[in-house]
């Protein structure tokens, strides 16, 4: 109770007498502070969107929930609004269309992301049966499935004879996640599944995959890949951009599984929550953090 006090005396009185003064003092708006101010990429965005956030103008402050809006349109709302003189500072707009962009991205990659989540795998859909021989192809090339239906879906870590039933959780997007990799990382690919077959630790490769498809939502519903996309992408992210993340996630997990040297399987779950909370800590150390990917 006594934080919620504090923190709306803050941002209503506090907050907004400081950003008074400042602007009294240097004749710019919070805005074009930060625009001159901070030249790296990531704390920039974070920087302009905790300020649109907290705008006592309605035009600026709904910008950080919308993830359908014309970047170019919104830009120049903000400078109708805060009346920034572009031939004096040209920069201001090229660096908020930046942060803009990566904000809204973010959003509109949410929902993307959330409406593959959603989609179910359809064994009567050409293109998703497509997509999972596909995935087939690049993980076990030169061998021939013997049938839709076959054993042989267990040699790249499915859990019975039809990998449709374990797509349940993670939908379309758990396949097109498990098929970037195979396809954009082939070699590296068939290096983690060749892992994932190790006579102690060994872990099933396409289960353990749709688990980390999980992990990846979960870090992008809760902000936490904010702080990767808004360093290493200048621009809207892109579903290619969440793939990358989850090859980075996939790569890493499969060194942290062989470094914690697991009993068994049973505390994959242990491992897993373990990993995640250190990724999420990773994100969350520093406005500048990103999640590096180095495939050796």
């Amino acid at each position: 109770m006594l934080g919620t006090v504090i923190s709306y005396v803050y941002f209503t009185f506090v907050r907004r007498m400081y950003k008074w003064l400042l602007r009294q003092l240097t004749g710019k708006c919070e805005l074009l502070r930060i625009t001159q101010s901070e030249t790296r990429p990531g704390p920039r965005t974070f920087a302009i969107e905790s300020s649109l956030r907290y705008s006592r103008h309605r035009q600026l402050n709904c910008i950080p929930a919308l993830d359908e809006a014309n970047v170019d349109e919104l830009v120049n709302g903000v400078l109708l609004v805060k009346k920034v003189n572009t031939s004096q500072y040209p920069e201001f707009p090229l660096r908020m269309k930046v942060s803009v962009s990566q904000i809204v991205g973010y959003r509109r990659l949410m929902s993307e992301v959330e409406n593959l989540r959603k989609l179910a795998y359809s064994t009567n859909n050409p293109e998703h049966e497509t997509l999972l021989m596909q995935l087939w192809g690049g993980l076990q090339p030169g061998v021939m499935l013997t049938a839709r239906v076959s054993d042989q879906w267990t040699d790249i870590g499915f859990q019975g004879r039809d990998p449709a039933t374990d797509f349940r959780g993670m939908g379309l997007l758990g396949l097109q996640n498990l098929l970037y990799f195979s396809t954009q990382h082939n070699r590296h690919a068939r290096q983690v599944l060749t892992h994932s077959q190790h006579p102690q630790l060994g872990y099933s490769f396409a289960i353990v995959g749709i688990n980390l498809t999980s992990v990846a939502v979960k870090l992008l519903r809760s902000g936490h890949l904010r702080s990767h996309f808004y360093n290493s992408v200048l621009d809207a992210p892109s579903l290619s951009d969440f793939h990358s993340v989850y090859v980075y996630l996939f790569y890493e997990f499969d060194k942290f599984w062989f470094a914690e040297k697991p009993a068994d399987m049973m505390q994959f779950n242990f491992v897993l929550q373990k990993f995640e909370n250190n990724i999420s800590q990773l994100l969350l150390s520093s406005k500048t953090a990103h999640l590096k990917l180095n495939l050796v």
